[in-house]
């Protein structure tokens, strides 16, 4: 009897993770269909039906995971924090010397969403024009906890090199980070024929 419980037991125990790993796929798929959607047609555009529709689902399969489409433009930028969140930290640890980390930080920073400017626009909203725009307090809250998460890892490693300077020079080199990014991508910095990334790297050896 004692076999034949423990035998039970097993089957359910994997049968339940079958459940959750597809749960989990199908959750990725509609992410990723979300995001598509998104860069796409941006937040305001976007319709919890076209997002079913690239998912190759109904809305009804949407809603036991997303209650809305901002669920779900935050869980495509949750899943762009983290991957960002990683790249700092690496460039921060890989760096030659700890003099050199904070910048390692930033430049890992500029080079992430350089290389995707998709992210880039879906970060700042951009699809909405320049207006303040936000998916309400509490997803608010969730991906500026995340984003502070990540400007503290560069902030700490300034400490050590700027003391009590540290959150004004991670201010200042975020900004002229993200002004360098927008300018480059919608092509103001050609009059001036300089990449951006070259022109970060002067600010930060000041």
């Amino acid at each position: 009897m004692a076999n034949l419980n423990h035998q039970e037991d097993a089957e359910s125990e994997a049968r339940q993770k079958r459940a959750e790993h597809l749960r989990e796929a199908r959750r990725s798929l509609i992410v990723k269909a979300a995001r598509d959607v998104f860069s796409q047609d941006g937040l305001d555009g976007a319709s919890m039906r076209s997002i079913a529709r690239a998912a190759g689902c109904t809305t009804g399969a949407i809603y036991p995971y997303f209650h809305g489409k901002e669920e779900l433009y935050c869980a495509v930028l949750q899943e762009t924090l983290e991957q960002l969140h990683h790249a700092v930290t690496e460039a921060i640890e890989g760096a030659a010397f700890p003099a050199q980390s904070a910048s390692a930080g930033v430049l890992a920073f500029f080079d992430f969403y350089d290389s995707r400017p998709d992210d880039l626009a879906l970060g700042l909203y951009l699809f909405n024009g320049l207006k303040p725009v936000g998916l309400g307090r509490e997803l608010d809250a969730v991906l500026n906890r995340q984003v502070g998460a990540t400007l503290r890892v560069i902030e700490c490693r300034a400490a050590d090199e700027f003391g009590d300077r540290a959150k004004e020079w991670t201010a200042g080199s975020i900004a002229q980070c993200m002004g360098l990014l927008v300018m480059g991508h919608t092509g103001r910095l050609s009059h001036w024929q300089f990449k951006g990334r070259y022109l970060l790297e002067q600010f930060l050896r000041k």
